[in-house]
């Protein structure tokens, strides 16, 4: 990747940190980013700074491994770094992995209705994100929770993670920041229903004919077939 690509890249992964901080969706210094420069090497937020305090500067590379490439001194590769290259490794497409820790969609988990998430309800998130599913829990930093959530990205570009977070994938930062910003506006919404409703079963979901419809009008071809098996 030349200098000038770099650089752009640098920009935009600290564009959604700032974002992710701006919109709340991490706290302290909970969170972590990263872009793929090219096979093996790629951009990752340092461990213990708020994402509202990233520079393009203060961005670290990493090999495919997980190992710093010219580290400066006192400079720690994000704890996450295992799930975001397994990602990588699962999805060769994927060129950026934002992970957060979005307070409503991790509540869902939390209260073991991660499942209204799979379902088509909001027309918008069915077109753009598909059905979302949620990685089981597994331990911060380790190599189980690595696995868990790059299998269940497998079909997926946004992924609930158990009484943890999330995590949300893209061409480039920003848009895996955007899908971040969706499931959360999602999970938001949802919460609102509930409490209107009475119950999640009493909250109005798309029909096949209407899921039908709007992803004919919206949806990739990607996202067309996570809901295979839903369509008339």
């Amino acid at each position: 990747m030349s200098n000038a690509k770099e650089r752009a890249l640098r920009a935009l992964v600290v564009k959604a940190c700032h974002a992710l901080s701006a919109q709340g969706l991490v706290a302290a210094t909970d969170g972590n980013v990263s872009a793929r420069l090219d096979a093996q090497t790629f951009l990752v937020t340092p461990s213990g700074v708020s994402k509202g305090e990233v520079t393009a500067r203060s961005l670290l590379r990493c090999d495919s491994t997980g190992r710093g490439i010219g580290l400066p001194a006192g400079a720690k590769i994000s704890s996450e770094i295992l799930m975001h290259l397994a990602v990588y490794a699962k999805r060769p497409d994927v060129k950026a992995v934002v992970h957060a820790h979005p307070p409503t969609a991790c509540a869902f988990t939390l209260a073991g209705m991660e499942r209204l998430f799979r379902e088509p309800v909001l027309s918008e998130v069915a077109a753009l994100l598909g059905p979302v599913p949620c990685a089981p829990y597994r331990t911060p930093g380790t190599a189980a929770l690595a696995q868990a959530a790059a299998r269940a990205c497998r079909n997926a570009d946004a992924v609930l993670l158990a009484r943890h977070g999330a995590i949300a994938l893209g061409a480039d930062p920003w848009q895996a920041f955007l899908r971040m910003e969706k499931l959360e506006h999602a999970a938001r919404t949802f919460r609102d229903a509930i409490a209107l409703a009475g119950s999640p079963g009493r909250i109005k979901r798309l029909t096949a004919r209407e899921l039908a419809a709007v992803l004919e009008r919206h949806g990739t071809p990607e996202v067309k077939a996570r809901w295979r098996g839903r369509l008339p």
